[in-house]
């Protein structure tokens, strides 16, 4: 593959996982494909992707599932840190403003003081994640706060909703791991077809290399029996 067309295919692939909406150049496998620097561009892209999306996200159709899924806030920081330093005291100020308490905070300085202390505390979060978890604080979703609204109320509530992520976190790695298990199956089914007939009984019934060929070639409906069978034992 010459490097014009490897070129190509890099940005295709950068703009179809920014296409995506999601941070996969943490996870996915592809990931590993990319150089440092593309890694470093998709960051930047995914960056700026989520903070425009802040500006016209509706909070109240953002899930912990599609806010698990966005851009780090650590991340976000490093590769673009004024807009999403500006975006976070943006979103705290106006869970502020909405809550109204007695006791909150005013000052630039606090509501800075309180951003730093959030991002170190809860370094896992995301920038939808805050979007998300001070929604539900204006909706006083994780109690009252008996007219007081400082930074220890917010480490509380934050603490709260990282507590409500983990059921979330814990199902989205256990379909990722049956899915990999599944891509691992089935590439091993067409690379080495005795691997068949040993999860299978049905693929026993003919030779190993030609149990997907001519005349011995299964039919749909054993097919389906083979699929059945792997999803039961799964």
């Amino acid at each position: 593959m010459n490097t014009l067309t490897k070129a190509t295919q890099s940005t295709q692939y950068i703009q179809q996982l920014q296409t995506d909406g999601k941070a996969w150049y943490l996870t996915h496998p592809k990931a590993g494909e990319l150089t440092p620097g593309e890694r470093i561009t998709l960051k930047e892209m995914s960056t700026a992707k989520s903070l425009q999306n802040l500006q016209g996200l509706d909070e109240s159709r953002l899930t912990i599932e599609m806010a698990f899924k966005g851009t780090n806030v650590r991340t976000a920081l490093v590769c673009d840190e004024a807009p999403t330093r500006a975006a976070l005291i943006g979103m705290l100020t106006g869970c502020v403003k909405y809550v109204d308490a007695n006791k909150t905070l005013t000052e630039p300085e606090h509501i800075a003081m309180a951003v730093n202390e959030l991002v170190e505390l809860f370094p896992t979060f995301t920038l939808e994640d805050w979007r998300l978890c001070l929604h539900m604080m204006k909706k006083e979703h994780f109690g009252n706060y008996w007219e007081r609204l400082k930074v220890a109320q917010f480490v509380n509530c934050f603490t709260k909703y990282d507590q409500l992520k983990q059921p979330v976190i814990q199902t989205i790695r256990e379909n990722e791991r049956k899915d990999a298990e599944r891509m691992q199956q089935e590439a091993m089914r067409h690379l080495k077809p005795e691997y068949a007939t040993q999860i299978n009984p049905v693929a026993s019934r003919v030779h190993p290399a030609d149990w997907m060929a001519g005349e011995n070639r299964l039919t749909y409906t054993e097919r389906q029996e083979m699929e059945n069978r792997q999803k039961q034992e799964q």
